[in-house]
């Protein structure tokens, strides 16, 4: 991830870069496809703030803290956007399934998966099998046919053709 820190009415140190930095590529760990973030530091009189801006693949993330502190205040925008991408996180990771929920009694659970067909022979389809492919879809060099290998449970080898209509 691409790390930028700007500074606004005041000299950026070299250890406030490197904490703003730090901070931030601590927060990869959490989500993958994060792109680029922009640390924005700024002093008023007292006021010490710092507004975080994370752009990634599954969305922007942002957070802002004010404290008199800038050490503190980076450490709060970055608190706010490590909680924003864990929630984001946990909602993707939830979405797409990986906490499974197994189905009720007499609902059915169908798994669909795109294969592509090959040009192949009903031989080389085969062998492919029998060295460890659950389902061959290949097109027959012959005919042009459609057709399916797979390993039935007992063992045995079954063919589908595939009828054009």
């Amino acid at each position: 991830m691409k790390v930028s820190v700007t500074a606004r009415h005041f000299d950026l140190t070299p250890d406030l870069k490197e904490r703003a930095e730090n901070r931030l590529t601590r927060i990869q760990k959490f989500m993958t496809g994060l792109i680029d973030a922009h640390v924005v530091l700024e002093r008023e009189k007292y006021r010490n703030i710092a507004e975080v801006s994370v752009h990634g693949r599954h969305g922007d993330y942002t957070g802002k803290s004010e404290t008199t502190e800038m050490e503190a205040a980076i450490d709060g925008a970055c608190e706010k956007v490590e909680r924003q991408i864990r929630r984001n996180a946990r909602k993707l990771r939830d979405h797409n399934g990986d906490a499974r929920e197994e189905p009720a009694m007499g609902d059915t659970r169908i798994e669909s998966q795109r294969l592509n067909r090959e040009m192949m022979t009903l031989e080389e389809a085969t062998t492919r099998v029998e060295d460890g492919e659950d389902i061959v879809v290949f097109a027959d060099t012959d005919s042009g046919a459609t057709r399916i290998v797979f390993r039935r449970p007992d063992g045995s080898l079954k063919l589908i053709e595939i009828a054009d209509a």
